[in-house]
């Protein structure tokens, strides 16, 4: 149950469906390989393949409808067409290196991911980068869960209350989000 929870939390947070960031997840999938709940091997392989999978869904959709979204009004306003062009030619003169550290930027990601779907970027250059970061950046987050859980569980023992206000808000969010 633990691995199905990891997985499915990543695909939903990685795409954008849950307003979180991924890094919770895995830093939670840390804390539980030290309190014994997952294997630390078999949690890598699981967060490794929902990270990739939600990294490319949403390459594919910045390859798919990325300059039509951009075309529309409402983003028009915000964002002319010369600033998405020069973000196109930055993104081609760089983009490697954009893909490799736009992985350790939490809220920049899903940006990076959707303007390297819409740019010239190959697939196979995409994905040989997003897998390089992500066999940087999983085993140092869930470090840092696994080595912080007992800081982490005392801070939400001795906070309870807070603890408890902070889920019921998450959870009417996500009410909201489905309602609205």
């Amino acid at each position: 149950m633990f691995y199905i929870f990891i997985f499915i939390a990543l695909l939903l947070t990685g795409i954008g469906f849950f307003p979180i960031p991924e890094d919770i997840i895995v830093l939670s999938a840390g804390v539980g390989i030290q309190q014994e709940i997952g294997n630390a091997l078999i949690s890598f392989t699981i967060i490794f393949l929902g990270i990739i999978i939600s990294d490319t869904i949403i390459f594919w959709f910045g390859k798919n409808i990325g300059i039509r979204v951009f075309k529309m009004k409402f983003f028009s306003f915000f964002i002319s067409e010369d600033k998405v062009k020069r973000v196109h030619k930055i993104f081609g003169d760089h983009s490697k290196k954009i893909i490799f550290f736009g992985r350790f930027a939490s809220g920049f990601r899903p940006v990076v991911l959707f303007t390297a779907g819409m740019s010239d970027l190959r697939f196979s250059n995409f994905i040989i980068f997003d897998i390089l970061a992500s066999i940087i950046y999983i085993p140092l987050i869930m470090f840092l869960g696994y080595r912080f859980s007992y800081d982490i569980i005392r801070f939400f023992e001795d906070t309870g209350r807070i603890y408890h206000i902070i889920e019921v808000l998450i959870i009417s969010i996500i009410v909201i989000w489905f309602v609205f």
